[in-house]
C-alpha cells in the first residue's frame, strides 16, 4: 500500500515535459493513454495538483501550500479520485465511509471496478462549489475499468461540465473506453505525433493517419471522428512516452 509522504516525489522526464506542455493548454477534460508503467497516474496526479495549487508555476504544483499538502494526505475537499477499490488501497487513498464499512464487516469484497456509486458521487461532486475557490478536479484511473454503467453516469458530465470542474482520466488501455467517453477528451503525448499526424492530413495521407491510430491503439470504427477532431486542431492525440 501506498503511503502519502511530505513531499510528492519528482516526476520522470517524460512525464515532467507533458505535465509542463498540458499546463499551457486548455480544456476541461484529458485524457492520459499509454502503455502500462509509463506513469500515467503520476502525470494525472502531478495535472490535478496544478490545477487545485495556491501558488502553480510554469512547472505546476508548488509543492508547499495548503492545497498540495492537502493532496498529499488524500483530504483535498476539490479532489474527487476514481478508481477501483482495491486501487484505492493501493495508492493510499480512503474509501468512503459506507464503502469501507461493507468491506470490512466482510459484506462484499474491494472492487475491481470502478463502482457505479462511486461515480455517481462523482458526478454530484463535480456539480457542487468549489470549496477552496480554485475549482475542482475529478481523476478518473484506470479510465478502462468503467464498465458501461458508469461511463454512462459520467458521460453527461463530461459533455456539459457543471461549473469550474476539470476531468484527467489516465489509461492504459484507452481503446477500451466506450468511444461516447474517448470522443469527449483531449489525448496527450508528446509534440512528435500530433505533429506527424497534421503533416499526413495536410498531405489528405489518410493510410499515413490510419496506420498512426492503429499504431497507438486507437479504433479504426472512430477514425472519421478522429480525423474531423485532427483536422479542425480540436483534439490533441498525444500520448505518454518516454521518448
Amino acid at each position: 500500500m501506498s503511503e502519502p509522504g511530505d513531499q510528492a516525489p519528482p516526476l520522470a522526464p517524460w512525464l515532467a515535459r507533458a505535465r509542463d506542455a498540458l499546463l499551457r493548454q486548455r480544456g476541461h477534460a484529458w485524457l492520459l493513454q499509454g502503455p502500462s508503467g509509463l506513469g500515467q497516474y503520476e502525470l494525472a496526479l502531478a495535472l490535478a495538483s496544478a490545477w487545485l495549487c495556491e501558488q502553480p508555476g510554469p512547472q505546476g504544483a508548488c509543492g508547499h501550500c495548503a492545497s498540495c499538502h492537502a493532496i498529499r494526505v488524500r483530504t483535498h475537499a476539490d479532489l474527487c479520485v476514481l478508481m477501483p477499490e482495491v486501487a484505492m488501497h493501493e495508492l493510499g487513498w480512503p474509501l468512503d465511509e459506507k464503502a469501507q464499512s461493507e468491506i470490512d464487516d466482510k459484506k462484499r469484497k474491494p472492487s475491481r471496478e470502478i463502482r457505479v456509486e462511486a461515480m455517481r458521487d462523482a458526478v454530484g461532486f463535480a456539480q457542487r462549489t468549489s470549496a477552496r475557490g480554485r475549482g475542482k478536479v475529478v481523476l478518473v484511473y484506470p479510465a478502462e475499468r468503467m464498465n458501461a454503467i458508469s461511463a454512462n453516469a459520467l458521460l453527461k458530465t463530461l459533455e456539459e461540465p457543471a461549473g469550474d470542474v476539470r476531468f484527467v482520466l489516465a489509461s492504459e488501455a484507452a481503446w477500451q473506453l466506450l468511444p461516447t467517453i474517448a470522443r469527449q477528451q483531449d489525448f496527450i503525448g508528446d509534440k512528435s505525433d500530433i505533429e506527424g499526424w497534421r503533416v499526413g492530413l495536410r498531405k489528405f495521407d489518410l493510410t499515413y493517419a490510419r496506420r498512426e491510430l492503429i499504431r497507438f491503439g486507437y479504433d479504426l470504427k472512430l477514425l472519421p471522428r478522429q480525423l474531423a477532431l485532427l483536422a479542425t486542431g480540436r483534439a490533441r492525440f498525444i500520448n505518454v512516452g518516454r521518448n
